[in-house]
């Protein structure tokens, strides 16, 4: 008869091999260490094969956990000590699961491994693609590989220094500058963008936890200062333009989308782009706000735009011609939306017919300056700070975050209520012109039809809207 061995005592090479000898029906499954008392030799279910070093502890939560330490003819029984001390130290000195910190260990590994820029740039193109199934790329990938990979991307990311990146922009705006292609054509504005190409990445890698700064989170090095246009629009000028763009929608009988585009160009005060290529699914009229991500904004943050009534029964009216997952779908083959500068065409039109009438005596009036004029109403007008009215117009310099602009949580409110009072100020401005607009959209004249070859016989309320807009 086979003496048994026992279940605890100091395990020794010459221990194991005697447990290991025993034929699986006389063996226990576990054979526990007395030097440290919850290190095991522990067979599988069935006692059979070659048994692994086991670490039997207690979980934070109170649970009991085994910890693998490694097989018998790999790890050796004082390499088991060594390890088992190790983990328990871990566990109870700085709450450490083993078992949990092994998992976390096997998922860092199989993460991608990023040592250059290149690699940076490329996982943030790939990721941001993926958030944006079927759209094209982003702006940003054009400058990174035109400009900034064929320089950066082989440079590790950790040891690229803001020098690096001031360098670079400096380089790309003299081959710019050089090159003069156009007019006017400087190379300051390709180096911005690439500057905030850089920025992006390693903002993105930030929040990743892949990198811990960011070298081009420093000043923009060329600041494109615009000439300041004071005075262009007039309470008066700003009535006879929107007489002038309103007035087209009488001569129509289905919805002009440019104009539309133009008439909440003037309401929300965002840049034409945001407007042209506004989104369905960033406009939620319940809520009444148009949040628009960082991936579809100039500056790379996002934009919080309140929405005014007025504003949305226009969207609503935008949203009922069609099915697009654009506000303004393009009806060209030039693109998915519509092209921000028809509504520079729009504005320019109207001008022309303005100074043809004989109506407006300066032909410098852009089609920005109804944005400049709306910043300027909201703080000498309507008696908001400066902060509000930057908010609204989410206005970010190059050389200011944000954040450091404003906090959403904090101004939103001020912003919601500023939105609203533009919108009856523009009412009190056109004379109830915005209301008597919208209404009529809201009514069954307009259908999606040719236009018409006359001008259609038009209400009471309509022919004088008609005569403000030729006398104002």
């Amino acid at each position: 008869m086979t003496t048994p061995v026992p279940t605890r005592q100091r395990l020794t090479n010459r221990v194991i091999d005697d447990v290991c000898a025993l034929a699986p029906d006389q063996r226990a499954r576990r054979y526990w260490d007395t030097t440290v008392p919850d290190l095991c030799v522990q067979f599988n279910a069935k006692k059979t094969g070659t048994p692994s070093f086991m670490l039997r502890y207690t979980k934070l939560d109170g649970s009991d956990g085994d910890y693998a330490i490694g097989s018998v003819d790999k790890v050796s029984i004082e390499g088991a000590r060594t390890e088992a001390r190790r983990a328990l130290n871990d566990l109870h000195a700085h709450g450490i699961d083993p078992v949990q910190a092994r998992r976390d260990a096997r998922e860092a590994a199989k993460a991608p491994q990023f040592k250059t820029f290149g690699d940076l740039a490329e996982a943030f193109m790939v990721v941001k693609a993926e958030q944006r199934p079927g759209k094209p790329p982003l702006d940003e990938v054009f400058f990174l590989r035109r400009y900034v990979l064929p320089v950066l991307g082989s440079r590790k990311f950790d040891k690229i220094t803001t020098q690096c990146v001031i360098d670079l922009v400096i380089a790309v705006k003299n081959e710019v500058g050089a090159r003069r292609r156009r007019k006017g054509a400087n190379g300051m504005t390709t180096a911005n963008a690439c500057h905030r190409a850089i920025k992006r990445v390693y903002r993105w890698a930030c929040r990743k936890e892949i990198a811990t700064k960011n070298p081009a989170d420093c000043e923009v090095q060329y600041e494109i200062r615009r000439e300041k246009r004071v005075g262009r629009l007039s309470e008066a000028r700003f009535e006879m333009f929107w007489n002038e763009i309103t007035g087209q929608f009488y001569f129509w009988t289905r919805v002009r989308m440019g104009l539309l585009a133009m008439l909440l160009f003037l309401l929300t005060l965002q840049r034409p782009i945001d407007i042209a290529r506004a989104k369905r699914e960033h406009i939620s009229l319940a809520k009444k706000m148009w949040i628009i991500p960082e991936d579809y904004t100039k500056t790379g943050y996002t934009y919080h735009i309140p929405l005014s009534e007025p504003v949305i029964r226009l969207m609503r009216i935008a949203m009922a011609t069609s099915d697009s997952e654009f506000l303004f779908p393009s009806n060209r083959k030039n693109g998915p939306h519509l092209d921000e500068h028809s509504l520079t065409t729009g504005w320019i039109g109207a001008r022309k017919r303005l100074l043809k009438k004989g109506t407006l005596d300066d032909e410098d009036v852009e089609l920005y300056d109804g944005r400049r004029f709306g910043r300027t109403q909201l703080r000498a007008k309507l008696g908001y700070s400066t902060e509000v009215a930057e908010a609204v117009i989410n206005h970010v310099g190059e050389r200011r975050t944000m954040s450091q602009l404003y906090d959403v949580e904090d101004m939103l409110p001020l912003m919601i209520r500023a939105q609203n009072d533009w919108a009856a100020e523009v009412d009190r401005m056109t004379q109830g012109n915005l209301s008597r607009l919208i209404d009529h959209l809201e009514g069954d004249a307009i259908v999606p039809q040719k236009r018409l070859s006359a001008p259609p016989a038009r209400p009471k309320a309509q022919a004088a809207f008609a005569s403000e807009g030729q006398t104002a």
